[in-house]
């Protein structure tokens, strides 16, 4: 009776422990999610050097948390620790970084391209953020963005037209889709989005003074001459000028594109007065001439000379030969004449 007992006892044990094979699996995974969120606050109101602090709180908990090490990567970006950032961005895609996340960090990369002016290689990480994160206008707008600035309004087109529709109230999308509409020359949409931007942020300055160039560079507008044209463009950098006040700086260009709007607008002027002169010459010489051939005319026998050009008039048909006349009645008999 004791052996079985005992035999019973050592079969639930075995069971209880499982396999003598298995290992003891271990604890799940911490997440550190209030030291994150702590993190995020604290980067949003530029505690840099705090959030990395409370980000490096996260990581200790759980070393391979990586919404803790993009909080972190993104304060070392503002604290101009590139390098630092960079080593953290190896460590999130090895640490299986998300799309959303990898788009972030895409765009800071490219950001570092931004300002050493390597356009080509910040269009090839917005276009990789993009990518990774198609719903984000944001980051759409600034891939149109370095489009413009290659002058490649082509493909900064459909980009922006993108960003504009996913954020219809996103105004700096509609101001860049104007310019690229502008770059291909199409006027009237560019003029449309512009003033859509205005319509969201009214005391938008940049777009009344993107207006104004547009005016200004247009060969011509629907239903203006050049002398409107030209008026407009005065009239929004006027404009331009009142909504920046003293904020606007000494290199400013608006005073000089009005500049330019005025001399257009006198070489006009001028181009007509020598139209009109030309015209009056011309109708001066036509005058003298018509003058001349009547003197001569005059001058030939009153018959006027035909016109330079002018078919001769065709001989006049031969007269008919004249009717036989009758011939005169016999002399009346003299007197007789006497033997």
């Amino acid at each position: 009776m004791m052996m079985r007992a005992l035999a019973l006892s050592l079969a639930l044990a075995l069971a209880s422990a499982g396999p003598a094979s298995a290992r003891r699996q271990p604890p799940p995974a911490v997440i550190p999610t209030e030291e994150t969120q702590k993190a995020r606050d604290l980067y949003k109101v530029g505690r840099y050097p705090d959030a990395v602090l409370a980000a490096k709180a996260a990581l200790n908990k759980n070393e391979r948390y990586t919404p803790a090490m993009l909080v972190m990567a993104k304060s070392y970006y503002k604290l101009h620790k590139y390098e630092w950032m960079k080593k953290l961005w190896e460590m999130m895609q090895a640490n299986g970084a998300s799309s959303a996340e990898k788009a972030e960090i895409y765009q800071l990369l490219a950001f570092l391209e931004v300002d050493a002016k390597n356009v080509p290689g910040a269009i090839i990480l917005f276009k990789q953020a993009a990518d990774a994160k198609p719903d984000d206008a944001i980051l759409w707008n600034n891939l149109g963005a370095q489009y413009l600035a290659a002058k490649n309004y082509q493909d900064a087109t459909p980009v922006l037209e993108r960003a504009s529709q996913l954020q219809p109230g996103f105004a700096k999308a509609h101001l860049n889709l104007g310019d690229a509409y502008r770059g291909l020359k199409q006027h009237e949409k560019a003029q449309e989005e512009y003033q859509k931007a205005l319509q969201l942020f009214p005391n938008y300055a940049d777009a009344v003074f993107n207006l104004g160039i547009l005016y200004l560079d247009a060969d011509k507008m629907p239903n203006m001459d050049l002398f409107a044209k030209e008026n407009a463009a005065i009239q929004y950098f006027q404009r331009y000028k009142q909504m920046m006040g003293g904020t606007l700086p000494p290199s400013d260009p608006a005073e000089g594109y009005i500049a330019e709007a005025q001399d257009k607008m006198k070489k006009e002027e001028k181009r007509l007065d020598r139209m009109k002169k030309q015209q009056e010459r011309e109708a001066a010489r036509a005058a003298k001439k018509a003058a001349d051939d009547a003197k001569k005319a005059a001058a030939a026998g009153g018959q006027p000379m035909p016109p330079p050009g002018a078919m001769p008039a065709p001989p006049a048909p031969p007269a008919p030969p004249p009717a036989a006349r009758p011939a005169p009645p016999a002399p009346p008999p003299g007197p007789p004449v006497l033997q």
